[in-house]
């Protein structure tokens, strides 16, 4: 029997494909064998998948304390936390219930003492942790918020350049 030429060329066509399918397959396969991590545990760098595991070690995350929010009351803890097992330096509870006592009458009826509270954020405190110390005793006496009490009688540039600006540059702590 002979074959025409239609017939060679619908033969040579069906094995183009079926061996292009062929291939796809193969190397999708291995595709799914590389990011499963099969072939890395075939050297031994990788344990192979779905056998027991023991952990010899519990590891520790430490989360950062965010710098840049001194006036939160859980400020200290979190930066006490994350230098563990160091200590740092606090501001004493007496003084800081001092600070606040300062910072609570520098409100007045008529005239305000902002230079208080520019001696206290510039010139007083140290770092950031002491911040902290203060707007904790604050709370603690006085039951309101010291940057709410603050802002209630500090316009925006008054707070700007006595509380924001110098607490921004102080250091986070010190050790």
């Amino acid at each position: 029997m002979k074959l025409s030429k239609t017939t060679w060329w619908m033969i040579g066509g069906s094995v183009l494909a079926v061996s292009g399918i062929g291939l796809y397959l193969i190397l999708s396969k291995k595709k799914k064998v590389i990011s499963q991590g099969s072939i890395a545990s075939a050297n031994g760098i990788f344990p192979r998948d779905n056998t027991p595991q023991s952990v010899t070690q519990k590891a520790t995350v430490k989360e950062e304390p965010n710098w840049n929010k001194p006036f939160n009351y859980g400020y200290i803890d979190d930066v006490k936390a994350w230098v563990a097992p160091r200590t740092i330096k606090q501001l004493p509870r007496v003084k800081a219930i001092a600070l606040a006592k300062r910072l609570k009458q520098a409100k007045g009826t008529f005239n305000d003492d902002e230079k208080a509270v520019g001696n206290v954020f510039g010139k007083i405190l140290r770092d950031k942790s002491q911040v902290c110390s203060v707007s904790r005793a604050f709370y603690d006496v006085y039951k309101t918020d010291l940057w709410q009490h603050l802002d209630s009688f500090l316009n925006v540039k008054e707070m700007q350049t006595l509380v924001t600006n110098p607490v921004r540059k102080l250091p986070n702590y010190q050790s």
